[in-house]
């Protein structure tokens, strides 16, 4: 498989951190849609292409307290999903054990985009350009 066939849904309550997010991980020739709420993930995830992963923000609408997480990692057990959040933001949901990664938000995407290539390479082994560098730092 490769890159430019791998989809990512980033779910972001800020539109310019999702404009942001989109803009780094195309330049890395990924699939890239984007979602500001619930409604939006779910409309996306119910299409017919598939989705490898989801870059999820705990402060999206229904977040953690109303349930989003737990609805995307229940309905969606084989898409893997990074949790990209502030830490003080972390509660003691028990959902937060279902998520592949944590990675703390900063003005630096690259933590974040190394993330995404281990956890794409731990899901999905065969696709191509695996950083072995990258694997790694796990």
């Amino acid at each position: 498989m490769q890159r430019t066939e791998v989809r990512i849904i980033i779910v972001e309550r800020n539109p310019r951190m999702r404009d942001f997010l989109r803009r780094e991980f195309s330049r890395r020739n990924f699939i890239v849609e984007d979602a500001g709420n619930g409604i939006e993930l779910f409309s996306k995830l119910d299409s017919d292409t598939p989705t490898h992963l989801v870059v999820f923000a705990v402060n999206t609408p229904e977040g953690l307290d109303g349930g989003l997480l737990q609805q995307l990692v229940t309905n969606y057990p084989n898409v893997p999903v990074i949790l990209h959040s502030y830490l003080e933001e972390l509660s003691e949901d028990p959902f937060l054990q279902k998520v592949a990664a944590m990675v703390e938000k900063s003005g630096n995407p690259e933590n974040l985009t190394r993330m995404v290539s281990i956890v794409l390479s731990r899901y999905y082994p065969d696709l191509v350009e695996d950083d072995e560098s990258e694997k790694s730092d796990v």
